[in-house]
């Protein structure tokens, strides 16, 4: 089910039959063009951040608030991309964000079903496996983003006090094994709060909330933005849903109380000796959208606006493929509208793809781009390093760029390498931004 172009799946139970789903894959629509393998260098990091354990944090009193069979597989050559002399030898330096999804458990979960693992599908599994559930699988995973230019993790967190199904129960534990693992100094993170259903929480949990927030913000490898910690809210919607049912908010559709929870998470963070926290929230303009929707913002008391992927904002037709280039074209042009229409820095995001082949519970809606290669992704990524140039007031000093996404193979939507494609999604990342801490050695590619 979506929920609009910034949607993503809810994770529930599947309720269709995954097997049944298999015979329709013959009919959806071709697969993604494979770019080329290109083998990954680990280097050391520069610097060794030293984790404050989580279980000793002082805790100040809360106050309370109201593709198919024919495709090549992965060579040994890198995918060559044409480009251009750095202007005027300038050096720039760009903080690339990946989206992590931990759905990839052994335990029981209704991501990894036999669309994916015996169908031809299975050819884009990870190299690294299907699984995320073990401090080896999250060790080498971290290994591969770092050696291929990623700079954090934005880790897709839940509130799991109120789960229905014993198949969302695994949802945060990639976040563990992140935090473990002996890998970590070579990445950052943040959060990513995903309040859609089933996972929205009611009002009265917000202090609990954000009081296990406040363990990871005072963790030195935590992202920040402005001197203070990232954290990106998924849905303006459903925030709006969470508070705004409190006597101070009837008739306002839940934006006063929202400014207010707001409030006190940054309130709260002053206690814990941060400068308050920098909320993103993803944010989406059509090209016909209503200001009175997306113009709520204003009064809701976010400080930038950014957005987890981009979709069928272009008329798609379900079970008609759509190139990649149109889904490129609208990422680009929401680019200029989010930062167009509200007074907010726009950090922008890249969507990797958007296949939903690969969900059990979409087939007979499947909405789905193809075409995509190695050299139009890098074209695309390109074309969001020079928005960031050309906008330097518009987004954030940091120059944060988010893709979409690390491992959301189940929406077709994941730089992690796999068999078919090998390193050549993650080569791009490299080459067009840099790697963490280093500029890119080129200017972006002539497209």
């Amino acid at each position: 089910m979506s929920l609009g172009p910034l949607s993503r799946v809810p994770r529930s139970v599947v309720r269709c039959s995954a097997l049944a789903a298999l015979a329709l894959v013959a009919a959806a629509c071709p697969s993604l063009t494979r770019g080329a393998l290109y083998p990954q260098t680990r280097t050391a990091a520069a610097t060794v951040r030293v984790a404050r354990p989580l279980s000793r944090l002082s805790s100040p009193t809360s106050s309370r608030i109201v593709p198919d069979k024919s495709a090549p597989v992965a060579t040994a050559s890198p995918t060559r991309v044409p480009t251009a002399p750095m202007a005027g030898g300038a050096s720039r330096g760009y903080s690339v964000g990946a989206y992590y999804f931990s759905g990839w458990s052994h335990e029981q979960n209704d991501n990894l079903n036999p669309l994916l693992t015996r169908s031809p599908l299975r050819r884009y599994e990870p190299l690294i496996g299907w699984y995320d559930d073990s401090q080896r699988q999250v060790d080498r995973t971290i290994d591969q983003a770092a050696g291929t230019g990623i700079d954090f993790f934005a880790f897709d967190w839940y509130d799991l006090a109120h789960i229905k199904y014993a198949t969302d129960r695994t949802l945060n534990n990639a976040l563990g094994y992140y935090l473990s693992s002996g890998e970590r100094p070579r990445l950052r993170f943040c959060l990513n709060f995903v309040d859609q259903e089933p996972f929205v929480p009611h009002a009265a949990d917000w202090p609990r909330i954000v009081k296990t927030w406040m363990r990871y913000f005072l963790q030195p490898d935590y992202v920040r933005v402005g001197g203070k910690p990232l954290l990106i809210v998924f849905s303006p919607e459903h925030m709006r849903a969470i508070f705004g049912g409190l006597p101070a908010d009837r008739g306002h559709g839940g934006s006063i109380n929202v400014r207010k929870a707001l409030d006190y998470l940054r309130s709260q963070a002053r206690r814990y000796g941060l400068p308050g926290v920098t909320v993103a929230v993803g944010a989406t303009v059509t090209p016909r959208g209503n200001p009175a929707n997306y113009g709520r913002l204003r009064d809701e008391g976010y400080d930038i606006t950014t957005g987890y992927n981009y979709h069928a904002t272009g008329g798609e037709q379900t079970r008609v493929p759509a190139p990649y280039s149109r889904l490129v074209q609208e990422n680009e042009g929401m680019w200029d509208r989010v930062a167009a229409n509200l007074p907010y820095p726009y950090i922008p995001v890249i969507t990797m793809g958007w296949d939903q082949r690969f969900s059990v519970r979409e087939q007979r809606t499947i909405i789905s781009y193809v075409g995509r290669t190695s050299g139009a992704f890098a074209c695309y990524a390109a074309a969001a390093r020079r928005w960031i140039d050309a906008h330097p007031t518009r987004t954030v000093p940091e120059r944060i760029v988010l893709v979409y996404a690390w491992n959301e193979i189940g929406e077709g939507g994941a730089l992690i390498p796999n068999h078919t494609d090998g390193y050549a999604y993650t080569n791009v990342i490299r080459q067009v931004f840099g790697a963490p801490g280093q500029p890119p050695a080129t200017a972006a590619p002539v497209c």
